[in-house]
């Protein structure tokens, strides 16, 4: 027996990319390619969120993670906190 399981159809998909252009087109860094990809493709309506906003035609074409036809909406984000996580071992006592 198989079970079908139905996609959802999101309204809306929000991402958060390190670059992109004002095209729409994005550069993801490091594991938020894992996730951020398939979610601009789930919405009917992307939402891209990036650190750096440049002119198009200031990105590489063979770097692009996700083109400027699946992202509706562009904007630079403010304040970026970077949370990094860092294991600390210390000789005890």
């Amino acid at each position: 027996m198989h079970i079908l399981e139905h996609a959802f159809k999101a309204e809306y998909s929000i991402v958060k990319a390190w670059k992109g252009d004002h095209a729409g087109n994005l550069i993801f860094k490091g594991t938020a390619r894992n996730f951020n990809a398939p979610m601009a493709g789930a919405g009917k309506i992307t939402i891209a969120e990036v650190e750096e906003l440049v002119e198009p035609g200031e990105l590489d074409p063979n770097q692009i993670h996700i083109p400027g036809i699946m992202v509706q909406r562009i904007f630079q984000g403010e304040k970026f906190e970077k949370r990094i996580e860092q294991r600390t071992v210390r000789q005890r006592d």
